[in-house]
Order: C-alpha cells, then sequence, then structure tokens
C-alpha cells in the first residue's frame, strides 16, 4: 500500500513553488553582492571579519542577521541614519529567502 499518492506529492512540491528546486549557493550569490556592495571598501576596511563572514556564509537566515553588524560598521563612517537606511535598502534582495514577517518586521522598525 502507498502512503502518498504521486498527485498528492506532485501538487505539494507545485504549491513549494521552483525556488525549492534552486541551488541554495546560487540563490546567495545576489545577496552577498548586494551586501558587499552596500559595505563598500571603506566598510570591508574598518571590519575585514564582516566580510569574510558575509562571503562564506551558506544560509539565508545568517546572511539576514548579519545587517545588524553592517550596520554597526556603517554608522562609524556614515552615522546610523544613512547606516540604517542603506541597510534597509538590502530588503528586496532577501525576498523569498527568509519568511516574510522578518522582511516586514525591519520595515516597522525602521518608520
Amino acid at each position: 500500500m502507498r502512503w502518498f499518492k504521486p498527485g498528492i506529492r506532485n501538487s505539494i512540491s507545485a504549491l513549494l513553488g521552483p525556488e525549492v528546486h534552486q541551488d541554495p549557493g546560487e540563490a546567495l550569490e545576489p545577496v552577498r553582492k548586494a551586501m558587499l556592495d552596500v559595505l563598500g571598501a571603506d566598510g570591508a576596511q574598518i571590519n575585514p571579519q564582516l566580510v569574510r563572514r558575509l562571503k562564506y556564509l551558506h544560509d539565508p537566515h545568517a546572511l539576514w542577521f548579519a545587517r545588524a553588524e553592517m550596520v554597526a560598521v556603517l554608522s562609524q563612517l556614515h552615522g546610523e541614519a544613512l547606516a540604517v537606511h542603506r541597510v534597509q535598502s538590502l530588503s528586496p534582495v532577501f525576498q523569498g529567502l527568509v519568511p516574510k514577517s522578518l522582511i516586514d518586521s525591519s520595515r516597522l522598525r525602521s518608520r
């Protein structure tokens, strides 16, 4: 006796969408690039450990939470308001990689 019918399995994968089949490393590369671009050469010089961590983190949630450290580094360079604004501009690149509730809650805090 089959526990799962093929039709059910196929419909569940259709609900989950194409992101399930995408290579996680491939999906994170645009996020890494955007984060490193926002950090810039001056931020990389202040905190090379953060740059190294951004390059090698393999989890979208870990990259999401690294944004707090980015704010700290950018605050030293540009002030807190501009640092928060720049890091907030990264939210769209996390779309589909972290829960929508995380993205929404970060918008609420910046208001």
